[in-house]
């Protein structure tokens, strides 16, 4: 009996020590879509001096329509932020004829911009916030580097978030003030229009997909057209290359012939229609996106079921793992699975 006792007890606390290590791995998230000004609210004002030392103001950045607010870590040491960078600055005309201004702003120092837009022809304006007082003022200051760097900095709570939120290789001096990377579209008063946050540090979302998730469908990438007697298909990418830590979309915009339905989610034991990314390695595709449907009543049966009956538009998106070293075309490509019925 004494063994017995000894081993159901030995069990007991290996079962209290494999919880806790459990509970260690899993991350505490931050909820970063709550984190700043929300769709709706207005955006605060800054006075703040770009790379050429220009000081610059909210208004001062404004295009016809409104700005493209981008906060990012740094263009001293962050590789995602500098390609970040060079993305926006080749979409900086296209966004200037769509009447959005465009301005990057960072912790850096104004002669840290000059020197990385010299180098790299930027011609958008690079906001220096130094002490990170603006950031602060957005509510997107990163608290984790702080953490991080703090009294618990070695606790397996604190090391997941800063894996997580700051750095693979844990926090360091020069991450505190960075912000939450993220972009605002505001309209001409300074009214927050959309919003886009990531959860990992390593993700950006491109300008292209920007579009595309605030329902601009007109493709910027040559599209592919299918053609089959049941439906007709548009398929295109929102960028024509992407770099690691992008998040990108694909398009389907689907055109039913005359007669035909085609099956949306809920429509119990028939094949839906689906957009899907084959498995590649450095690919992580997200769930696909559906337009709402409409009921399809179908009298022999007394039976209703979710279809589309008009045009309609799948998306999908898919973020480039960021380890990835080099993707080839190869790696990705798309299908399509439409199986429509007619009754």
């Amino acid at each position: 009996m004494r063994r017995s006792t000894l081993c159901f007890a030995s069990a007991v606390v290996m079962a209290i020590v494999l919880g806790a290590i459990g509970r260690a791995q899993e991350v505490r998230k931050i909820d970063v879509s709550k984190l700043g000004p929300q769709v709706g609210a207005t955006v605060p004002d800054f006075t703040l001096p770009d790379q050429h030392g220009k000081p610059r103001t909210l208004q001062s950045v404004m295009g016809t329509k409104g700005a493209m607010i981008v906060f990012y870590r740094s263009a001293d040491w962050c590789p995602y932020c500098k390609t970040q960078l060079l993305e926006l600055q080749s979409q900086y005309d296209s966004l200037r004829k769509d009447g959005l201004g465009l301005v990057g702003i960072s912790y850096d120092s104004q002669e840290i911009l000059a020197a990385f837009s010299e180098q790299h022809g930027i011609t958008f304006p690079l906001l220096s916030d130094v002490g990170s007082a603006t950031i602060t003022r957005y509510g997107i200051l990163n608290t984790v580097a702080e953490e991080g760097l703090g009294p618990n900095g070695k606790d397996p709570d604190v090391i997941a978030r800063v894996k997580l939120y700051v750095s693979a290789n844990g926090a360091n001096e020069r991450q505190r003030g960075i912000p939450f990377p993220g972009t605002f579209i505001v309209d001409r008063s300074g009214r927050v229009k959309a919003r886009f946050f990531e959860d990992s540090y390593t993700v950006r979302n491109t300008v292209s997909n920007i579009r595309v998730r605030l329902n601009d469908m007109n493709p910027a990438v040559p599209a592919t057209s299918i053609a089959s007697k049941n439906l007709d298909v548009i398929a295109y990418p929102s960028d024509a290359s992407v770099a690691p830590g992008n998040r990108f979309s694909l398009v389907a915009r689907v055109t039913p012939r005359n007669g035909v339905h085609v099956y949306a989610p809920g429509a119990g034991n028939y094949k839906i229609i689906d957009l899907k990314v084959v498995p590649g390695q450095y690919i992580r595709p997200t769930r696909t996106k559906y337009p709402p449907s409409e009921v399809y009543f179908f009298k022999p049966l007394n039976e209703k079921v979710p279809t589309y009956q008009k045009p309609f538009t799948l998306t999908q998106e898919v973020v480039l793992d960021a380890s990835a070293r080099e993707v080839t075309s190869k790696q990705t490509s798309t299908a399509a699975t439409a199986r429509p019925a007619t009754k």
